[in-house]
């Protein structure tokens, strides 16, 4: 089995940072385990009305991106990590 091309607690170290996806100014909120996934959150987005796990309206939140670290076959990085913009 080749090495892991990146660890989760890199990925953690990454939470609190600024970015630009799609040119959309996010922030990184959280980091998804399995596959490894960074969660953004818009800086500027309105709050939107979230779905339980059976659809029904549940609360307000904000909208979140995802961003998978890995290509789907998990040997490279996903092409969306590497169109991430640094904002700070």
């Amino acid at each position: 089995m080749p090495e892991a091309i990146i660890h989760l607690p890199h990925l953690r170290s990454l939470i609190g940072l600024r970015v630009r996806f799609l040119g959309e100014a996010c922030i990184i909120v959280e980091v998804l385990d399995e596959p490894p996934t960074l969660v953004l959150e818009p800086l500027d987005s309105a709050r939107v009305i979230q779905a339980d796990a059976y659809g029904h309206a549940s609360e307000m939140g904000q909208d979140n991106r995802l961003v998978q670290v890995l290509s789907p076959d998990r040997l490279a990085l996903g092409n969306d990590l590497l169109d991430l913009e640094l904002l700070d």
